[in-house]
């Protein structure tokens, strides 16, 4: 078919031309309208369902909340996990969907499940924001000149700036951190309400009754009709106090006389501060899944320029702190900078080893059509620009077919014009590229059968290297098509005027030293074959066993993010404080820009951190102006162990705010390792996961070993004791009522300003709440109106609960988690599954799981274990399919496992693990190996074929195929070299592939031009040739195995 397809594409020159034009029009638009980012989004399909239930401890909101919604979403279709995580007054439900699940079709699965969930009164569910782990896209800082305090900018934020930033295209959710929400407070003082008689529903009734609106329908009057608006709703926080309650006396008592009416704000959630401010309000910008980060970022700008300008009051302004663009800026940077100095060593290369510029361009030329190509596909599959995307490509690799059809091109076209041929250039063109059409496609094609394991992939290994496979395999389609197609054409018109072919000084040098060497080696080819082997073995056994595995190499987004995990039961208050210690002791590092802490939890709820938890975002300086450290890793140790020393008892972690979110997401934790025990008992699972925490701190690597989840924290619970409201005609609703509204504040109304609505909360004055004692000397009215201590009707103890429930499949369970420092993950967890079967004995019903970045790990090796021999056994078909011999292809597959020597002892050399990033590194050498032998023995058949005795046959076919091989290899190699040794940010996984592909090809070239031609002496079938002496008999015809 390529023949043909070949032979019109030569009679129709024109319309490939047009059709070359067309493709680079259509990538050039592409790439101007395609996403760029960073890294993949490797998020799953996920739904979060955030139910509020204000003031309940985490039992009451799991029993009455959680629990209810894991058994309704149960049965949603394509559910994969159910997970939840509960604390106080709130519950998180979140639920990961199978691949390739439809967003919009999930949610609304949810939300059908969701409408059937019983929910207690008071409580409140709602669908987290369409957004992913990775949607997090800008930061900002709501600053004030000093007019507004944090009450005011808080409500700017909330009714001007959020509001303005959610119209922005591509926006998901902006979520508030940081203020006090305002709300009025009704502060009741026990002893007035006692002086007149009053009980709190007293005074919640009449504030309810005085606060309503009504409706009279239409009044008609002759022609004219009149809404008639009963406007009974309060107008002003002045009118609260001068509401009527009843009489004492023949007195009325109004609200002011048993309360005071303040401004007041809600008890935080989170408290943030940034830098030299103690306390500050931050908004955080969520990308919708799917939109594009750049355009998103530029529509969020635009909104925050306008409201900068217009809509902010007068010394408020939005001042963006973080932004994805500034990683995609600096991620792009790096490749772009290893991507140009690559392809100009490329070109070097071929005009080098090429010596006529026209034909070196010819070839170079493969490199923007090949990429404009990808873009176009690219673009029609959704996959953005990016480092494991445009950055993966090895444009090396790529100009390797072009290399064997310009050069067949230009070699006949030499010949003829010494013949004098009077055939025609477009002809002899022809010719030739019918001579090598087979070996470039089948070449290239293997190449393809190399990648194509990584599109099988699955989680988040998928989600990140499937775009990478495809992209190659995009780029390696259009490198065929010029190959095959453009070469030629354009071959006939650059060289219309014959081709004289340029003798490399070095290459004639080198010939006759390279067929002394390789007949001498065919002389000794067992010696030959030997020390190969023993080169071979020697790596396999004394080296690769000193490599270690992890999942991906250290992914560096420049920004650094910390958890702290304080005691538990620790205020708000405290651990902001401890936020501010931390922040003094961070800033005194010079390269450090700013920091940012987050105590608690933010106001959108999809975070569940109780108070004790604390979070940091630290911004590094650009890397130019760093005078203290030379790496990130310095200056993350050195603020680990400032951290440390300052509170050594206090959990930290580090990582970084990407990683974090997304691994959390998708394992459950964001850690290297994670030990996740589930069972009914917490008392069991704590104990369970205390053994292994002490396990794990004794196994060498581990850094920051803790349970995940926060232990019991101290709970001032009330109980009313039915006995006891019996006596005294209390009822328990009376109680829970007075512990609801006038203890835990909840609202009892509201109060429109504007369009703003502002909650009105009724409760007992601070001085009245400040201990047990004081809480159980409240008053709770029985049926006659008679004040009875709360103490004497129900029983107030302090004990240990939860501070957060997590759950996993309806069960309960905690998490051991580690960091591994100075190992590889897989020796780790290997060494730390020993010693756990050794020592812990998980009892029936319990359940353990090993999560975390291993988990990754793991799952990907073993999809390897069955593909790579699939991917194998495809290319030892494609290689019979070439050369029709079953003894031919085991000699190319025989010679792989040498050409991974390169590799390994590269991976070895510079301290580097095997991981799926040095995986597809693997996958390029295998291939590139295979396209270089599939030249030499071709062209050995070639002469074989022609009746040349086989030893000759060898050499000279080596010969005449090394210059093409060095090409098609240093091209590869030298592609590379830049990405091998970069050090700028999103070099971190450029860096294991590019080091192995230009080491492994480096190996697998010495091994192509001679271990090749000696295996294929050692192998060859015997045969008689014809035309041959009886003393010429010989072992091989290839088209005979």
């Amino acid at each position: 078919m390529i023949p043909q397809l070949l032979s019109k594409a030569m009679h129709h020159r024109l319309m490939v031309l047009g059709g070359t034009v067309a493709v680079l029009l259509l990538g050039l638009w592409s790439f101007l309208n395609m996403q760029i980012d960073a890294y993949p989004d490797i998020s799953s399909q996920m739904v979060q369902i955030v139910t509020v239930y204000p003031g309940r401890a985490p039992e009451e909101v799991e029993r009455q909340v959680t629990v209810p919604m894991e058994i309704e979403m149960r049965n949603v279709p394509k559910v994969q996990t159910i997970r939840s995580r509960t604390i106080f007054g709130l519950s998180v439900v979140q639920l990961t969907f199978e691949e390739g699940s439809e967003s919009y079709w999930a949610r609304q699965r949810v939300q059908e499940k969701l409408a059937n969930v019983d929910l207690p009164t008071g409580a409140s569910a709602q669908l987290g924001p369409l957004a992913t782990a990775y949607g997090e896209i800008l930061r900002y800082e709501l600053v004030s000149d000093g007019r507004y305090d944090l009450t005011e900018l808080r409500s700017i934020n909330d009714w001007v700036v959020i509001p303005h930033l959610l119209r922005a295209a591509g926006v998901a959710d902006v979520s508030n951190f940081g203020g006090f929400e305002k709300q009025y407070a009704v502060l009741m003082n026990p002893s007035q309400l006692q002086r007149f008689g009053l009980s709190l529903n007293d005074v919640v009734d009449a504030i309810q009754t005085n606060n309503e609106s009504a409706g009279g329908s239409v009044l008609s009057r002759g022609s004219m009709s009149f809404v008639i608006r009963g406007k009974g709703s309060l107008q002003s926080v002045g009118e609260i106090g001068n509401i009527y309650i009843k009489s004492f006396g023949g007195t009325p008592i109004y609200v002011h006389d048993v309360a005071d009416v303040e401004v007041d704000a809600k008890i935080p959630a989170g408290i943030l501060s940034k830098d030299q401010t103690d306390q500050a309000i931050e908004g955080i910008v969520l990308m919708r899944r799917g939109e594009n980060t750049s355009d998103t970022l530029k529509n969020v700008k635009t909104v925050i320029a306008a409201l900068n300008d217009v809509d902010l009051p007068e010394g408020v302004s939005v001042e963006p702190f973080y932004d994805r663009s500034q990683l995609v800026s600096n991620t792009l940077h790096t490749v772009g900078h290893s991507v140009l100095l690559g392809v100009s060593l490329v070109t070097l290369v071929l005009l080098f080893f090429l010596g006529r510029p026209s034909l070196a361009l010819l070839v170079a030329l493969t490199i923007p059509f090949s990429l404009l190509f990808a873009l176009v596909m690219m673009k029609a599959f959704g996959i953005p620009i990016g480092l494991l995307s445009i950055g993966a490509i090895d444009f090396g690799i790529i100009v390797d077919g072009s290399v064997i059809m310009a050069e067949n091109i230009a070699h006949k076209l030499h010949e003829a014009k010494l013949r004098q041929d009077k055939t025609g250039v477009a002809k002899t063109v022809l010719q030739a590229s019918l001579q090598v059409e087979r070996p470039v496609f089948f070449s290239i094609l293997m190449i393809v059968g190399a990648f194509l394991p990584l599109l099988t992939l699955t989680h988040i290994e998928g989600l990140l290297f499937r775009p990478m496979a495809l992209t190659i395999l995009f780029a390696l389609v259009g490198a065929m098509i010029y190959a095959l197609f453009i070469v030629p054409t354009f071959a006939s018109y650059l060289f219309r005027k014959g081709y004289s072919d340029w003798e490399n000084p070095l290459l004639t040098w080198a010939y006759p030293r390279y067929a002394a060497l390789l007949a001498r080696l065919l002389r000794f080819r067992w010696l030959a074959l030997g020390s190969s082997v023993a080169v071979l073995v020697a790596v396999l056994v004394v080296i690769l066993p000193k490599l270690g595995s992890e999942f991906l190499p250290y992914m560096d987004e420049g920004m650094i993010w910390v958890r702290a995990n304080f005691p538990e039961g620790t205020s708000l208050q405290q651990t902001s404080k401890f936020g501010q210690r931390l922040r003094e002791i961070a800033l005194k590092y010079p390269d450090i820009d700013f920091m940012v802490v987050q105590a608690g939890r933010g106001d959108s709820g999809t975070d569940p951190f109780p108070p004790s938890r604390l979070e940091m975002l630290i911004g590094p300086k650009s890397r130019d102006e760093w005078v203290q450290f030379q790496r990130k890793q310095e200056l993350v140790a050195a603020l680990g162990n400032s951290f440390r020393s300052e509170f050594p008892t206090t959990r930290f972690n580090f990582t970084q705010p990407i990683i974090d979110s997304v691994t959390e997401d998708a394992n459950g934790t964001s850690a290297n390792l994670a030990v996740e025990f589930s069972g009914t008992d917490s008392a069991v699972l704590l104990g369970l996961a205390r053994k292994t925490k002490d396990l794990l701190s004794q196994v060498p690597g581990a850094t920051d070993v803790s349970i995940e989840q926060e232990g019991p924290q101290p709970q001032l619970v009330i109980s009313p004791e039915r006995s006891l409201c019996a006596r005294y005609n209390v009822s328990v609703e009376d109680v829970t009522r007075l512990i609801d509204v006038a203890i835990g504040g909840s609202p009892i109304g509201n109060l429109f300003e504007g369009e703003r609505r502002i909650d009105i909360v009724a409760r007992f004055a601070k001085e009245h709440l400040r201990s047990p004692a004081a809480i159980g000397r409240l008053p709770v009215y029985n049926a006659e109106g008679i004040p009875i201590p709360l103490a004497q009707v129900a029983h107030i103890d302090i004990i240990d609960g939860q501070t957060l429930i997590a759950r996993d499949d309806g069960r309960r369970r905690l998490t051991v988690r580690t960091d591994i420092v100075g190992r590889d993950q897989g020796s780790f967890v290997a060494e730390a599954q020993r010693l756990f079967g050794q020592q812990i004995t998980v009892p029936d019903g319990y359940r353990v799981a090993w999560l975390g970045m291993f988990e990754n790990l793991a799952r990907a090796a073993e999809h390897f274990k069955v593909l790579v021999p699939a991917s194998i056994g495809v290319i030892f078909t494609l290689l019979l399919v070439t050369f029709g011999s079953v003894r031919a292809a085991l000699v190319l597959l025989l010679a792989i496992p040498f050409a991974f020597v390169g590799g390994i002892t590269a991976l070895y050399l510079r301290d580097m693990n095997l991981n799926v990033s040095s995986g597809v590194g693997f996958a390029a050498v295998f291939g590139v190996s295979i396209m270089n032998g599939v030249l030499i023995v071709r062209t050995i058949t070639e002469l074989r074929l022609a009746g040349i005795a086989l030893e000759q046959a060898i050499v000279e076919g080596a010969v005449r195929c090394v210059r093409p091989i060095l090409v098609a290899s240093l091209v590869a190699i030298l592609g590379l070299v830049p990405a091998s040794l970069a050090t700028g940010l999103g070099s971190d996984v450029q860096r294991p592939l590019a080091t192995v592909i230009v080491w492994g090809l480096f190996s697998a070239t010495v091994m192509t031009v001679l271990l090749v031609p000696v295996l294929y002496r050692l192998f060859a079938p015997r045969v008689a040739l014809p035309n041959l002496d009886d003393q010429e008999l010989d072992e091989v015809d290839i088209r005979q195995g």
